[in-house]
């Protein structure tokens, strides 16, 4: 019991030890990392530590409560390599922010007439680190197109935080649903022009013409893709007109 005596400590000096504040002390010991019975012994000064330092390094509260469980390097590297993706497109979306600030991206936008297209298709919710696999997949089993090129319609925005749903489709003959025929805007981009963020910029140009030139879109947005199997992306974003 003496002992137990000599190891307690006092919540400042806790919170000096562990380089956490004492209203930090307080939330973690509300959200169960720090149980207010053990705060104040010595042996958690170094879970306190590890909690800090996860805490500066971005982590999660919940994701640093799992990591206390069954702490490892492997969950470590795991949460850094995941960090690093994380920047890495941030600063890209970043980085192509500044290109639009500089220079505003020039997309020829033209119009035509499209035929009513038969199709079979799947949908899916999916954020747009998913959109890519789900595309790829649904294409291949869904088969070789006829009659046209394959395409994607996105029912509804897919960014980091909206998730359509998008709807993956293969022009068949016998295909159960029908594209709409009609007027369609549309622009052609390729290669990485092709990729997120820089798409955007093709979708806002569609939108644009047609704001200018008083017309209203008649449907959902379509990425219809040009190329074929393991070549370079080479697609239309085109948007139907009323």
């Amino acid at each position: 019991m003496l002992n137990d005596m000599e190891n307690l400590m006092s919540i400042g000096e806790f919170a000096s030890a562990s380089r956490l504040s004492q209203k930090a002390l307080r939330l973690y010991g509300e959200k169960g990392l720090l149980p207010p019975a053990w705060v104040d012994t010595l042996e958690q000064v170094l879970e306190a530590t590890l909690i800090a330092l996860l805490r500066r390094g971005g982590m999660p509260l919940a994701e640093v409560r799992t990591f206390l469980r069954e702490p490892s390097v492997e969950l470590l590297e795991d949460y850094e390599r995941r960090v690093a993706d994380e920047f890495a497109e941030r600063r890209r979306v970043l980085r192509y922010v500044k290109r639009i600030l500089k220079e505003e991206p020039m997309y020829d936008v033209l119009t035509r007439q499209v035929s009513e297209q038969p199709y079979v298709g799947r949908t899916k919710r999916v954020l747009v680190a998913d959109l890519e696999p789900f595309i790829i997949s649904t294409f291949e089993e869904l088969g070789k197109a006829e009659g046209g090129h394959p395409f994607v319609l996105y029912h509804g925005a897919v960014n980091t935080e909206e998730d359509g749903p998008v709807e993956v489709c293969v022009p068949q003959r016998d295909g159960d649903k029908r594209l709409p025929a009609g007027e369609v805007a549309f622009t052609e981009v390729a290669g990485q022009q092709c990729s997120f963020p820089e798409i955007l910029g093709a979708y806002e140009a569609v939108y644009r013409w047609a704001k200018e030139h008083g017309r209203e879109p008649g449907g959902p947005p379509r990425e219809i893709y040009l190329n074929g199997f393991g070549q370079d992306l080479h697609m239309q974003i085109a948007l139907p007109l009323r």
